[in-house]
């Protein structure tokens, strides 16, 4: 099988990263970058000298680094695939995501999301999308084996790959095991991973997935 990459997943199953930002429901002009939300969840233990945060939301739970704001995206519509949750150590676009405890901005006529919530990472930055395919699709069966939400799952790593139109230097990705039927899953987490300190933040995802659970 073909490894499973971010073109294949979200420009062949999803179109997350293809259309364009829905306007809004803000008085900020498009484009302007806002702050980020304060930290949301319940504060965890440290995990290598790094506080985390446990989140729960649209039926994921995980544990994420403290430095890694939680953001609500936009909506998009049932039939469609799109994002459920970013999680980023930079401001994203107001027209793409809004604080957690804010009203969602609605989709865009096509009933989609943004492609993506900002424009550029600034360095040692990370953009990480929780998305759903909608489509149930095939496990891959190449990739660097581990295992999340209790079962096991390929971890598929690009450099630059498709985050590098944000300036990442590496993409992560991993289709998510959900359950029954096994070799199926709707739910994909893509990380967009720019260094110098790549070491580092490719630590704290690897962590945050073995901490991920989907549906329980």
């Amino acid at each position: 099988m073909v490894p499973l990459s971010i073109p294949r997943l979200l420009a062949g199953i999803t179109a997350v990263l293809l259309v364009a930002c829905a306007p809004a429901r803000t008085a900020t002009p498009v484009g302007t970058i806002v702050q980020a939300p304060s930290p949301t969840g319940t504060t965890a233990t440290s995990v290598a000298g790094t506080a985390v945060v446990a989140e729960s939301v649209n039926g994921i739970s995980f544990d994420r680094p403290a430095t890694w704001a939680r953001w609500q995206p936009n909506e998009h519509s049932p039939t469609n695939d799109g994002p459920l949750v970013y999680l980023s150590t930079d401001s994203l676009l107001p027209s793409c995501a809004t604080a957690p405890d804010a009203t969602a901005n609605r989709p865009d006529a096509r009933g989609r999301a943004c492609d993506w919530p900002l424009k550029s990472l600034a360095p040692d930055g990370v953009l990480v999308s929780w998305v759903t395919t909608r489509i149930l699709e095939p496990l891959p069966s190449a990739g660097e084996e581990l295992v999340v939400n209790g079962a096991q799952a390929r971890l598929q790593i690009e450099r630059p790959g498709p985050c590098g139109i944000v300036g990442a230097e590496e993409t992560m990705s991993v289709l998510v095991p959900i359950g029954h039927p096994t070799p199926l899953s709707n739910v994909a987490v893509i990380a967009c991973l720019r260094g110098p300190d790549l070491a580092s933040a490719e630590a704290q995802f690897r962590a945050m997935l073995a901490s991920a659970r989907v549906g329980s």
